[in-house]
């Protein structure tokens, strides 16, 4: 009987050290993503100081508003760090607590896949190792435990291994930084030539996940939500994501359980899901994808809806700081580190 005992003492403890070891290659394989970032919007919240504003979520953030428009009203400079919706929330929420700072202002249009949908997409874990290596180096050690342990596999480990030893990882991270920022210098990325649609014979409403209950994740983001309020100084907002389509919400119901959801929480909502809803014209390649016109008329009415909130801080612009000098500044830091190679 003893004998059963220490061995099985003996692997978990084998186990457990295994799994630490794990953690820590990959963590040091990854790394080599922390000194350059791969893309502009981190590179963004990285450089440009406090208080500014914050636009996170999915795609449709990036092609749903022009933080030009928010920039120019608050007088405060703006970062469209959104990305897609691929992102599991819980590495959006502690990507947010990372960068926050006292006096920011975070705006957060969710797409509906947030709120009814829990799973980890493969795609996602395919790029942990060089384009969402900021995500996974956000979350807390024991939330990084649990992910190799259960998602990594060894394409992620050889994948990260090829990148620590790439010469050339940050020189190109770096020319790419240079690269979005001359086209997208606020973070988003907006491209009206993707007027081709990837969601034909797709029900919009089914696509957009905007129907259900609220699972468990995003009760549990809200409640963070809270904390980084009351702990960080921050004021944060929820609206609700751009989109273009027929037939895309057959009830309020979902709207109206997340804006109760926050209420509980203390968390802010502004506007209406029609404030953020256009016809099939404006759509682009996706439901979740506006064109520029559309994107336009959203944030006029956002910047309506938060200029009304009752606890929106009063901001007046124009800045004399702007998002677009701040990153020009910092990037030619960046680039003076990291010049091209001669040919």
């Amino acid at each position: 009987m003893k004998s059963v005992v220490l061995f099985a003492v003996a692997m978990l403890v084998g186990s457990f050290s295994a799994a630490i070891a794990l953690v820590a290659t990959y963590d040091a394989l990854t790394g080599a993503n922390k000194s350059v970032p791969f893309d502009h919007s981190k590179f963004l919240l990285e450089v440009i100081p406090s208080p500014k504003i914050v636009i996170d979520g999915g795609s449709s953030s990036m092609f749903g508003i022009v933080p030009e428009m928010i920039e120019n009203e608050f007088g405060l400079p703006v970062i469209d760090a959104a990305d897609n919706a691929s992102i599991p929330l819980a590495m959006k929420i502690n990507r947010i607590i990372q960068y926050s700072r006292p006096g920011d202002i975070i705006i957060l249009p969710f797409e509906w896949v947030y709120y009814t949908r829990s799973d980890m997409p493969s795609d996602f874990i395919d790029k942990t190792p060089d384009e969402y290596a900021s995500y996974y180096g956000s979350l807390p050690y024991m939330d990084r435990l649990w992910f190799v342990i259960r998602w990594a596999s060894l394409h992620n480990f050889s994948d990260a291994f090829r990148l620590r030893f790439k010469p050339s990882l940050a020189r190109d991270h770096a020319a790419n930084i240079g690269d979005l920022l001359r086209r997208f210098p606020y973070g988003d990325r907006k491209d009206d030539s993707r007027r081709r649609s990837s969601v034909t014979g797709l029900d919009c409403a089914d696509y957009l996940g905007s129907e259900g209950s609220i699972v468990e994740e995003m009760r549990m983001a809200a409640r963070e939500l809270r904390t980084i309020q009351n702990r960080l100084g921050v004021r944060i907002y929820i609206t609700w994501p751009a989109i273009a389509g027929e037939g895309c919400y057959r009830s309020n119901n979902l709207q109206n359980d997340a804006r109760d959801l926050f209420a509980e929480n203390g968390v802010t909502t502004v506007g209406d899901v029609t404030d953020s809803s256009f016809d099939p014209s404006h759509m682009l390649d996706t439901y979740y994808h506006v064109d520029s016109a559309a994107a336009e008329v959203r944030t006029k009415r956002l910047i309506y809806h938060l200029s009304k909130a009752h606890d929106f801080p009063t901001l007046r612009g124009p800045t004399n700081n702007s998002t677009i000098e701040q990153g020009k500044q910092a990037y030619q830091v960046l680039a003076a580190r990291y010049p091209p190679i001669k040919r």
